[in-house]
């Protein structure tokens, strides 16, 4: 069986950029007792992406045999820290823990859809403190976004001291141009392109 096509993707090092795969993302911030612990996250594939996967799935015999190809994802996932870069008012950069919770896969139409929780290696205090998470595949093989004309970051768990907003990557038509150029045999020189095209997920509590 070939591997997993999520796997593939984000393996860094052996992807190559511009993006030839896109994945829609929604996160829900995670708060208790007013301190932020993590984020629930779901990751929507797009079909041809999907439709590798669920041709695994279906090779796959029995239960056992696609909750291990799940897992694969996730604990690829995991050691690549969520492909998630997340920082405190002074550009800290914050640590999660190494478990992920509450995953699984779903079928979405022709979708694949991902979802799990990951959780920061220490609960970080609202008030007075402002956030900055931002995901991204870093050779930019993949595009990881929040689609504009959904509400794909839900704020609701924040209390009323905090707020929340997405932030759109200001980016050079130089640098639209050049991912445009590359194709799937080229790899971008320093893995730079990823972070110039993500969105940022902002927290601002008073």
């Amino acid at each position: 069986m070939k591997k997993l096509l999520l796997l593939s993707l984000f393996y860094t090092g052996t992807v190559f950029a511009h993006p030839h795969a896109f994945i829609e993302m929604q996160t829900k911030p995670l708060v208790e007792q007013n301190q932020l612990v993590g984020f629930s996250t779901k990751w929507t594939l797009d079909e041809a992406s999907s439709s590798a996967v669920l041709y695994d799935m279906r090779q796959a015999r029995g239960e056992a045999a696609q909750q291990k190809l799940v897992d694969e994802v996730m604990n690829n996932v995991v050691n690549e820290h969520y492909f998630s870069y997340f920082f405190d008012r002074n550009n800290n950069k914050i640590k999660y823990k190494k478990q992920v919770k509450n995953y699984g896969v779903n079928k979405e139409g022709a979708k694949v859809q991902y979802y799990f929780d990951f959780l920061l290696a220490q609960p970080k205090q609202l008030e007075n403190n402002e956030f900055t998470l931002m995901t991204y595949d870093r050779t930019y093989y993949v595009s990881m976004y929040y689609p504009e004309e959904k509400s794909a970051v839900d704020f609701s768990g924040l209390p009323t001291n905090c707020k929340g907003h997405i932030e759109a990557p200001n980016i050079d038509e130089k640098i639209r141009s050049y991912a445009a150029s590359l194709d799937k045999t080229q790899k971008d020189e320093d893995d730079s392109l990823g972070v110039m095209f993500a969105q940022r997920v902002k927290i601002q509590c008073e």
